[in-house]
């Protein structure tokens, strides 16, 4: 059945279309994150400083200051303060900023949608305030929001003045009784996103970014592989998409993981998705909705894309393509990447196995001979008590029955064993570690999070690492016990040697079958080239 064509009518009046002040209330809904919220701020005060770079940078090198971003979360009173030190804001500026959806002359790169201070605010919290003061203006001018007075109609925003020194300049946003408790984990969550945000700008020390007097520093180095001939696998790229201009580099991590690889995609010299998330297209990793397969290209290689002509979301989270611009990308680079996924697929073939020289080996100890030295590990082999051994029994016992559910957060069959991984959240004079066989058979792994040894165990692969040994070492010691009737060290040792190879072979099969699909996947490619990149 065919649809006729509607014929166009006569206009003969037209309407008003408005967005009430109720809209306001529904910013609380968007799909931010609280780093992404945090961002905004960051953005105004960053591109504040782009558009008047030259007086900004002349009186803060007079200062002897740097620009700077501080974000304060104050949990017990429910409230965040975000200040800069940037050029500020006049009183018809501050009038400008509070409108919705007018983006001003200064509106533009980072800040380019002009809604970003409104809608974050409105998200974070119910109350906020602005108080700005431009260099040289000598007042200070703060304007107070009640979003919820604001939907039921009270559009007018009252405004404060008062007289302060000419040489002050700042924008300060205080946001309160909030929507969201930002909890004590998620803190370290905002840092690492915003410190990987805003990379470029604390790398080239055009940004010093606070988060609770605590600097956020930037992302951890981690070292590329070399191909044959010593040099990086690096390369640069350069290419058009939709007639937009796209430029970056893709590199292979010397060692990966699937938390370090994928790409980054940069606009205005500021991260939109990457690290701690990258981006994963499944035409270039694999696996299922842009979180790439379990491979060693998965784990090792990255990349920074530069995307600087295209929209991005509200949230400055996303690109948002047009079109066929998606795939165009995709297309690209699935073709750039080819010899980089090769080598990142083969690249431990001529190095596996190879042993320390007896000098490496004597530096590292050389390293670690201080620590071993020490007065105090000296003190513990001295005069350090051992109490009795149905004392440290009763103990581990003790502690094993006062294991929660809720800190029983792996169980899992190693041959035959029940093996119980636990967590717990002790004092840290207690023991970093404990292993016991319950009454029912299981073997229970208890690691005590508060140890400072378990806390300063720093990157998540290094505390990966230690929770790995310390389930070797139960299962090692566990069925020696019920082997030789009670637990022999040498035969302890013996034990987990045979752990430590099963899972040595374990790697060497899976990385031998990623390879071979990898080869089926990508064909007879080269190793790639020698480049010489250019940042």
């Amino acid at each position: 059945m065919s649809i006729a064509a509607i014929p166009s009518l006569p206009i003969t009046t037209t309407a008003d279309f408005e967005v009430g002040p109720q809209a306001i209330s529904a910013y609380s809904r968007l799909s931010y994150s609280i780093w992404y919220a945090l961002a905004e701020f960051v953005d105004n005060s960053t591109q504040s400083r782009m558009n008047y770079d030259g007086i900004v940078n002349e009186v803060l090198a007079q200062e002897g200051k740097s620009l700077t971003v501080e974000i304060k979360y104050d949990r017990e009173n429910r409230e965040i303060i975000i200040e800069d030190n940037s050029i500020g804001m006049t009183k018809e500026d501050l009038i400008a900023a509070l409108k919705i959806g007018q983006p001003t002359p200064d509106s533009k790169g980072r800040s380019k949608y002009g809604m970003g201070l409104k809608t974050a605010s409105c998200w974070i919290g119910a109350n906020w305030s602005v108080t700005t003061c431009e260099y040289a203006k000598g007042e200070e001018w703060t304007a107070t929001v009640d979003v919820d007075a604001v939907a039921r109609g009270a559009t007018k925003i009252p405004l404060a003045c008062r007289q302060v020194s000419t040489d002050l300049h700042y924008t300060r946003v205080r946001i309160w009784n909030l929507h969201r408790v930002i909890q004590r984990r998620t803190e370290d969550v905002i840092t690492a996103y915003l410190g990987a945000i805003y990379r470029e700008d604390i790398r080239n020390k055009q940004l010093i970014l606070l988060f609770n007097q605590n600097q956020v520093t930037l992302p951890e180095e981690h070292e590329l592989a070399r191909t044959e001939d010593g040099k990086e696998a690096r390369e640069v790229f350069e290419t058009t998409v939709g007639g937009k201009q796209v430029k970056g580099w893709f590199a292979v991590l010397k060692t990966g993981s699937r938390k370090l690889g994928g790409f980054s995609l940069m606009q205005n010299n500021r991260q939109i998705r990457g690290y701690p998330d990258a981006w994963k297209p499944k035409s270039v990793f694999g696996g299922e909705d842009d979180e790439g397969g379990n491979s060693l290209v998965s784990q090792r290689l990255i990349g920074e894309i530069v995307l600087d002509g295209f929209e991005v979301s509200h949230t400055k989270d996303e690109i948002l393509y047009r079109g066929t611009e998606e795939e165009e990308l995709e297309n690209f680079l699935s073709n750039q990447t080819k010899r980089l996924k090769q080598f990142a697929s083969v690249m431990r073939k001529g190095t596996k196995g190879t042993p320390w020289s007896a000098q490496k080996f004597k530096e590292l100890l050389d390293s670690i001979k201080e620590e071993f030295s020490s007065s105090e590990i000296k003190d513990v082999v001295t005069t350090t008590p051992l109490p009795p051994l149905s004392v440290i029994q009763d103990s581990i016992k003790k502690q094993a029955a006062a294991v929660k559910v809720e800190e029983e957060l792996l169980t899992m069959d190693v041959g035959g064993i029940t093996v119980i991984v636990c967590l717990q959240d002790r004092s840290e004079n207690d023991p970093y570690l404990t292993i016991y066989p319950n009454p029912k058979g299981e073997l229970m792994i208890i690691i005590n999070q508060q140890h400072p040894y378990y806390l300063e165990s720093g990157t998540t692969e290094r505390a990966d690492e230690l929770t790995r040994q310390f389930i070797y070492d139960g299962v090692a010691e566990y069925m020696v016990g019920k082997k030789c009737a009670r637990v022999e060290p040498d035969a302890v040792r013996k034990y987990k040697d045979q752990l430590l190879r099963a899972k040595i072979t374990r790697l060497h099969n899976r990385n031998t079958e990623s390879q071979e699909q990898e080869q089926q996947k990508l064909g007879d490619v080269p190793t790639p080239a020698a480049n010489t990149p250019t940042s």
